[in-house]
Parts: structure tokens; sequence; C-alpha cells
């Protein structure tokens, strides 16, 4: 179990054997290089912990716990859990501040604790097919490894990967196995397993006097949380797109720092996607140590089967690909790197947002107009990611689908895989009913933590994609392409007091009719160089749906047509690449998906993980 995740500590590795318990760890050693060494334990030994993360409260708590008598072996971050846990028991996980997957062993107690950090930047995976034997993991591969049954295929999860393009907690491929929720722990006993749920956001609704005043708040947080996450004993660096949230990081970065940032940008030699002329300007901007590498569709081609398989379960955003390139890129320079992910969630930057902001707007058109004059029109347009006309079309296809009233159903349109068309593809579970099943449980539960004034359509949607969404695509996303190259990544707009204060404010502070992230630029507009202010968003993406029209088309053919399932309709799924393939529609988020996981389940197959 501990050698197939090599690659998330190749620095060193420990195994520690307790009875019925066995805990391992591989090691990226970031602080206390030579002191840090895992499992950590207490003063008596009776207490055992392997974590992977960082805690930013650690020596504030180390101060603490140190007047409380406890005697400290190492400066690493690991061993404040083990006293903290000495002290207030499987709750202390309440007082750490962090990005973290642990599991604790009190021998005295005969019990694991096991957590996961509140944001979801952290995966843990555990399988569990009876109540006597339990296994862990920081990935689904170590839990594969075990001789815990990994149980039939889950037709329900499957249901859901088709819906969205990822399999959410807590579900996995796989009955037996699930992934942790989000700011939840479980303790593990000969009782059998308890859940529960230690971090649920505080929201109270925000009336600063001015957007002015918002902002300026906002930046003080934004600041500390970046300050925090620059503690380190290797080198560290900022992944830079250009866009505007990797440029507050790295504006931020800067001006904490004495010296020059690193910074690390992937280009594409498609102009349609590269952004490599923008984290230029930013770098020039604020002077940093600018690293740029440039890729061909060839050298992305190259890495995907790798890339695809290393995931361990079905995931299918392509910006998984050009993640890992400049994952592994920037390992080699740097452990840690800072990325500006989770802005968009709360700040309402993706299209999809502006998408439901101008949909009210839609729906007031009769809809015998919607829907027998404007939505055959736009269906009859030529989709495609490869031109920007096409561009155009595919966004106005996609906007028609916000004329529905029900706001969640409403918020499944804006990020469904399969439309209207490739549903024929599907034989059994119809993942349109799972996804918009899933999103409906999902905004009563992000409702319940919002305040009344705060429970506009958007502001539920961008809930709903901050604490479902975002740790199960983006970060699941980022910690993968990251850590199987040994890189660690933080992300400071996901602290906390952050996330708290930009969902406690109002949505106008947020999105017009004519910007949006106006309260973080407001904030931040003295970092960001004219030209990043201003120009519109761009996605990390890179053109998977004219590759699979071209220099990818055999090769998707081949699996597809190789893979035996009752979940597809396998000749249909090849009409509709056809159709595709003409370019009269864009079905490219739909064909990857079902390629991406006809591979895994050759996979598992010839693995003898799934049968037949």
């Amino acid at each position: 179990m501990n050698d197939c995740q090599t690659h998330r500590g190749p620095d060193d590795s420990g195994i520690y054997r307790d009875g019925p318990v066995g805990l391992a760890h591989r090691r990226l050693s970031i602080i206390d290089l030579d002191g840090g060494r895992q499992p950590i334990f207490n003063e008596d030994g009776s207490v055992a912990v392997v974590f992977n993360g960082e805690i930013y409260n650690y020596r504030s708590l180390r101060e603490t716990l140190q007047r409380a008598g406890h005697r400290f072996e190492s400066d690493t971050d690991t061993e404040v859990l083990v006293h903290l846990y000495e002290e207030e028991g499987p709750e202390f996980v309440k007082r750490l501040d962090g990005m973290f997957a642990f599991a604790l062993w009190d021998a005295d107690r005969r019990r694991v604790v096991v957590a996961r950090d509140r944001m979801g930047i952290k995966p843990l995976v555990v399988a569990s097919n009876d109540d006597s034997r339990v296994a862990f993991g920081s990935e689904l591969s170590t839990v594969l490894e075990s001789d815990v049954d990994a149980g039939g295929l889950d037709r329900a999860a499957v249901a859901r990967y088709f819906a969205f393009g990822f399999v959410p907690a807590p579900h996995t491929p796989f009955e037996n196995v699930t992934k942790l929720q989000p700011g939840t722990m479980a303790v593990i006993s000969a009782e059998g397993i308890r859940h529960e749920q230690f971090y649920t956001p505080s929201v109270s609704p925000s009336s600063p006097s001015s957007i002015e005043a918002a902002a300026t708040k906002l930046r003080s947080n934004v600041e500390r949380a970046v300050e925090r996450r620059l503690q380190s004993d290797v080198p560290l660096g900022a992944f830079l797109s250009g866009g505007i949230d990797s440029s507050i990081v790295v504006g931020t970065m800067s001006e904490l720092s004495d010296s020059s940032i690193r910074t690390f940008t992937v280009g594409f030699d498609e102009s349609l996607f590269d952004e490599a002329w923008a984290a230029r300007r930013v770098a020039d901007y604020h002077d940093t140590a600018h690293h740029e590498f440039t890729v061909s569709p060839t050298d992305v081609r190259e890495v995907i089967p790798e890339v695809v398989d290393a995931m361990g379960e079905p995931f299918a955003d392509p910006s998984l690909l050009p993640t890992y390139i400049v994952s592994r890129k920037t390992s080699n320079e740097v452990k840690v790197a800072l990325s500006g992910d989770g802005a968009d969630e709360l700040f309402a930057g993706y299209n999809k947002y502006r998408g439901e902001y101008y949909s009210r707007y839609y729906r007031a058109v009769p809809g015998p107009v919607r829907h027998r004059l404007v939505e055959p029109l736009v269906r009859r347009l030529p989709a495609s990611r490869g031109s920007k006309l096409g561009e155009v079309a595919r966004k106005a296809q996609k906007f028609t689908r916000g004329g529905i009233e029900s706001v969640s159903d409403r918020h499944f349109e804006w990020i469904r895989l399969p439309d209207e068309e490739t549903t024929a593809a599907f034989d059994e579970a119809s993942p349109v009913v799972a996804g918009r099943e899933s999103l409906l449980h999902h905004h009563d539960d992000k409702e319940s933590f919002l305040p009344r004034t705060r429970r506009d359509s958007l502001s539920r949607i961008q809930a709903v994609d901050t604490f479902h969404s975002l740790p199960n695509q983006m970060l699941r996303k980022v910690d993968r392409a990251s850590m199987y190259n040994s890189l660690e990544v933080r992300v400071p707009f996901l602290d906390t007091n952050v996330v708290e204060y930009a969902m406690s404010l109002p949505t106008s502070y947020k999105i017009t009719s004519r910007d949006r992230k106006r309260v973080l630029k407001r904030a931040f507009n003295d970092m960001l160089p004219d030209a990043i202010l201003d120009r519109p968003k761009q996605g990390f993406d890179v053109p998977i749906g004219e590759w699979l029209k071209h220099e990818f088309a055999s090769d998707f053919r081949r699996t597809v047509e190789t893979t035996e399932t009752d979940l597809l309709d396998v000749p249909a799924v090849l009409d509709i690449f056809e159709e595709h393939a003409q370019g009269s529609r864009d079905h490219t988020r739909f064909l990857w998906s079902v390629y991406v996981f006809a591979r895994w389940l050759q996979r598992m197959r010839s693995r003898g993980l799934l049968a037949e």
C-alpha cells in the first residue's frame, strides 16, 4: 500500500505496526527536514499519527501545548497533532487550521481517528466491507492494494460520474470504498466506524458601509492567508496563469517576500488556449523569477495514458492534462507552489455565473418563443471549441438551458456533461436523473448554513460549487496532478476566514451586468496590470474536442469498441462521435468522459478488481 504512493513522498517512508493496526507514510519533506519523519508519537508512544498536508497555526498550538507541559522532539507541524489529541481527544481536529488528511492511533483506547480538512483540499479514502477490517489511504490505489474487498462496481456512482465528469464524495466507483467528506472525521474501533462532521461554515450576512470597505477587509484576510502559507524550509513558488486569481496570489507573495518570487506557467501552441503572454505581463509587473514552459499538442497527447491512469478512478476534466504538465515542470524547481484555486467559486468568476445572472431575463421571454424559435435556431449553430465562432455557438447553446425555473435543476444544466442527444447512449441508470437528484440534495444542505438574505439563486449555486464541485473536481485534480509529481500545492483563497467572508457578502459585490469578481478586483487593483484586470475569463484547457476529430479519433474508436459494458450503448456512442467529428455539434465533454471511463474499466478488469 505504501509503495504505490511513493510519488506523494519520495524523500522518506515509515511503517508502524501495533496489534491490529498498521500505519504507513511517504514523506515529502517541507518543514523540519531532519526531524519530521513519520509516524510521529507522543511522549510515551501510546499515540501515533501519519499525516499529509500542512497545519498553518501549528506554532501557536505548539506554544500552548508546551505551556501545558508537553515535550516536543521535533519542529514539525505533525507533532502538534499527537499532543493536542492527548489534551482534547478526537475533538482536537476542530482546532486545526490547514489542509490535511491524517490517521491517528490511540493504543490505550484502541481506536483510530481519521480526518479530512474543512475544504477537502487533501483526499482520504476508506475501504470497509464489514466491521472487522478497514483500510484507508490518500489515494484509491492504496486501498485497492489492501486485503479489504473493494466490492463490485457502484453503478449509482458511475451514473454521477457521467453527470458531472467526476465521482463525488462520499462515493467511489467501488461499492465498499468511500471518500471521507470534507470537514469530517471517522473514529474506527471494535464497535465499528462512527462519522462526525466537525466543520460547518459559519456565515453571517456582512453589510459593510461600502464596497470599498468590503474590499479592504477582504484584502486583509487574503494577505494573512497567503502569509501563513509561506511557511516552509524548502524553496516555494506559485502557479501563474495570467488570470486575476493567480496574479493576486503572486502579487501578495511579492509584497510579503524580500526576494523575487518564482512563478511557473505552461503555454500552448494553440492561440485560443494560450495564456502565457498574460502570465509574462504579470511576472514583469511583479518582477518575479519567471519560468515558462511551452508545450505542443503532441506533448499533451503523449501524457494522456499516464495522467488518466494515475487518477485511480474515472475523472473527465481535460484540464487535468495541463495541470499535470505544469506540476511536473514546477517540481523540478520547487517543492511547494501556491495557486489561485477557489476564487472563481467564491467571487463569481466562471461563465456559468454570468449565465445564471442573465438567465432571469431569458426566462422572462415567453416559453413558446424560447422553445419553438430561439432554442431550435441556436441548436443548429455549428458548435466547436476550435474557433471563436464555434465557441460563441457552444456558449449560446449552453445558455439556452437557463430557462428552467428550479434553481438546482438550472444549476445542473450549467455543468452537466450529457445533453438531451447524448442521453440515448446510456442503457441503464440515467446520469441526468442522478445529477439532478444529487444537486437538489446539495442545494437543500448548503442553503441551511446561508443566512436568509444570502439565499438568492446565485449565492446558492456558488455555495454548492464551493463545497461540492470544488473539492470533488478542482481540488482533486490539483492534488493528484501535483502530488503525482511530488509537489505540494497550497490554496490561500480557501482559508476559512476568506471563504466565510466571501460567502457573507451580497451577490452585487461579486457580479453585475458588466463585471465579475467585483470586490476582489477592487481589493487588489494595484496588483493587477490593466491588461489583466480587463481581460475576459479564460479556462485552463486543451483542445480535446479538436483532437477527438483528428489525431485522437482512432484511439477513441478502438477503446470504446473494445469495451464491453451494459452501462453504455456503444453503437449510440459511436454515432454521437461521428456527429462531433463532422462538426455539427460539440460533444467534447461527453465523449471524453466515455473514453476515460472505458479506459479505466478495462484497466480494473485486467487487474481482476472488477468482473467482466
